[in-house]
C-alpha cells in the first residue's frame, strides 16, 4: 500500500511538471507570435535590415520639400509616409516617381519605386533593377541637396514656406 501511494504521488508530481512545461512552452510560442505580428506593424516599419541600411541621423537632415533650381521638380523626403517609413518623391507636374528609401547612407539613396506611382525620371536617369529602383547619389549642398544619377545632377534648394 505504501509503495501505491509513493508511486501515486510521484505521478501527480509529474503530472503537474508536465502542466507547468506545456504551459510554458505554449506561452513562449504565443509571445514569439506576438512579437512576429509587432515587428510588421506600423509603428515598427524599419525592420532590422533597414535600421542597418539607414543613416537616420543623415535621413534627419534631409527631411524637407525641395525645389529644383531650374524650377521644374519638386522633391520630398519624409520620414513615414502612409506607414510606409522613410519616403522620397520626385514629381514634375505628371512625370515623376516615388518611393520608399531602403538605403541611405554614404553619398546614395536607393528608392524602392512604386510601380503604380512611377511616370518617369529626370532627363539622363534611369530606373535600375527591372524599373524596381532608383539608386541615386546625393550631397548636402549650402540650403540643399544635389541628387544625381551617373553624373546627371539636379540642384535643389528648401521650398521657401
Amino acid at each position: 500500500m505504501r509503495s501505491t501511494r509513493h508511486i501515486a504521488k510521484w505521478l501527480i508530481i509529474t503530472l503537474i511538471m508536465a502542466i507547468g512545461i506545456g504551459t510554458f512552452a505554449g506561452l513562449t510560442v504565443r509571445n514569439e507570435k506576438q512579437k512576429e505580428e509587432t515587428e510588421a506593424q506600423s509603428s515598427t516599419y524599419l525592420t532590422n535590415q533597414r535600421q542597418k541600411d539607414i543613416d537616420m541621423k543623415e535621413l534627419k537632415t534631409l527631411l524637407c520639400d525641395f525645389d529644383a533650381e531650374n524650377g521644374q521638380w519638386h522633391l520630398l523626403i519624409d520620414e513615414d509616409h502612409g506607414d510606409k517609413g522613410p519616403y522620397m518623391s520626385l514629381k514634375d507636374g505628371e512625370t515623376g516617381f516615388e518611393g520608399r528609401i531602403m538605403y541611405l547612407k554614404k553619398g546614395i539613396v536607393i528608392v524602392e519605386i512604386d510601380e503604380d506611382l512611377y511616370s518617369g525620371m529626370p532627363d539622363g536617369w534611369e530606373p535600375e533593377g527591372k524599373g524596381k529602383y532608383a539608386i541615386l547619389d546625393y550631397a548636402l549642398t549650402d540650403g540643399g541637396i544635389r541628387l544625381g544619377y551617373r553624373g546627371n545632377e539636379v540642384d535643389f534648394g528648401k521650398t521657401s514656406e
